[in-house]
């Protein structure tokens, strides 16, 4: 929207606010309001407490996984109180298991047909960045984890990847949350930033599910490992391209992805062993993940753009 710019005697210039943002924010007359200074832009903060976002659901009928499905997007969307409904008895301990993964979210009340599933804190003393850090280290753990114990044979270190995917979740999520309830205190990019965060959380499942195919494989082939080896690679290059973006990381993103694919193919068609193809196409998942983390934010690399400090 756009709004024009009232011109009060000689040095007073005023601008109005958005009606409805008012009115959702409780904006009256002489309330205070945060302005943070950008060179193109101001971002107009308010500290007045928000009423709690508050939504009622029967999920009786769904199966398990959009049980788990909707309570992961009612948290990053911003619901502070969820009252669920249910008629199968079982619903409650997927709701249990779920709840676990959320910072800042417990539940309050429970029956055997529903539950109360509610904000105990409307700002959580954490950091953003940190948060998402964390997550990005475990992720770049779990592939390392991934193949030094599919070096090893160590199945059950594979089978248990899964207890680590369950932090990046809790991490990814509180920061998707954050991003909706509060954005107007983010950088431009949001939704690229959004995306990738997302991506993180579907690159820790991968990883997850690559651990339960490995462990399905009988004996160390040769051509999985070097694509463990260059998917490990990968990933650990999308996470120092995020936090330092560079000319010659974007390029090895590029080398590596093709490579990778040169070698899943290689894997597709000299191996007949299911177990085998079920993780070459899970690794080839990853490797189109991976490297969105190079090739949407190639905008933010310092060499391309000479004389700018």
């Amino acid at each position: 929207m756009k709004r024009k710019v009232i011109q009060i005697a000689e040095s007073t210039q005023l601008i109005s606010l958005p009606r409805k943002w008012a009115i959702e924010n409780n904006i009256k007359k002489g309330d205070e309001l945060e302005i943070e200074v950008k060179p193109n832009s101001l971002v107009i903060t308010t500290t007045t407490e928000r009423e709690p976002l508050g939504i009622s659901v029967d999920l009786s009928g769904f199966e398990p996984l959009l049980v788990d499905k909707f309570l992961s997007r009612a948290y990053q969307k911003g619901y502070d109180l969820i009252n669920i409904k249910f008629s199968d008895p079982e619903t409650l301990d997927l709701v249990q298991n779920k709840v676990r993964e959320f910072l800042g979210i417990e539940i309050m009340h429970q029956t055997k047909q529903g539950c109360e599933v509610k904000s105990i804190s409307s700002k959580l003393d954490v950091d953003f960045d940190s948060l998402l850090r964390k997550a990005f280290l475990i992720v770049v753990d779990m592939i390392d984890i991934a193949l030094e114990a599919y070096k090893k044979g160590d199945k059950k270190t594979l089978e248990n990847l899964y207890m680590r995917d369950t932090e990046v979740n809790r991490f990814a999520y509180f920061c998707l949350r954050e991003l909706n309830k509060f954005h107007k205190s983010i950088d431009a990019g949001m939704g690229i930033i959004y995306f990738l965060i997302e991506t993180l959380e579907d690159v820790g499942d991968d990883i997850k599910r690559l651990g339960n195919t490995l462990a399905r494989v009988k004996k160390v082939h040769p051509d999985l490992l070097e694509a463990l080896e260059q998917i490990n690679e990968s990933v650990k290059n999308a996470y120092n391209f995020y936090y330092k973006p560079t000319k010659s990381g974007a390029i090895k993103t590029i080398d590596n992805y093709k490579a990778l694919h040169e070698k899943v193919n290689k894997i597709m068609q000299n191996h007949k062993d299911p177990a085998v193809i079920d993780s070459a196409l899970r690794i080839w998942g990853l490797n189109r993940l991976a490297y969105h983390y190079t090739t949407m934010r190639l905008d933010t690399l310092q060499e391309l753009h000479p004389g700018k400090k």
